[in-house]
């Protein structure tokens, strides 16, 4: 009686083929323990001279997201301006997502319209690109 050669190599092939299917990857884990520390990624507004532009109204854009999120209140953050925070994480991508900052001074005038990608690490949100102090001119 003779036994076919390929047979155990045919049976291994198909189990690979099985075992290497995607699983299904949990972004971040429920159990994950993170700092009580509150993470604002943020933006200083200046002319060519290097002082400080006063903006009366911010907006953040989150590409495929439809919610916008409005700012009129600057009173706390002196020169910055806040573009996301760790309240807004579960509308972020971890790997990034893009993020679009607006600016109006005081005649509701757009003055700033800067991209950034952001994402986060599970616990907070994270600057990948984008910069820290836009020139108006």
């Amino acid at each position: 009686m003779r036994t076919n050669f390929y047979s155990p190599f045919i049976y291994l092939s198909i189990m690979l083929l099985f075992s290497c299917t995607k699983k299904e990857t949990i972004e971040c884990p429920d159990d994950l323990a993170c700092t009580e520390v509150f993470v604002s990624i943020i933006v200083k507004i200046k002319d060519v001279k290097g002082e400080t532009i006063q903006l009366t109204k911010t907006t953040t854009e989150i590409e495929g997201n439809d919610t916008i999120l409005t700012k009129t209140d600057f009173t706390s953050f002196f020169d910055n301006y806040v573009i996301v925070d760790d309240l807004i994480i579960k509308d972020l991508q971890k790997d990034g997502s893009k993020v679009t900052f607006k600016g109006y001074d005081e005649s509701n005038r757009l003055i700033v319209n800067e991209q950034y990608i952001i994402g986060h690490d599970c616990c907070h949100v994270v600057k990948l690109s984008g910069k820290d102090i836009v020139i108006i001119n």
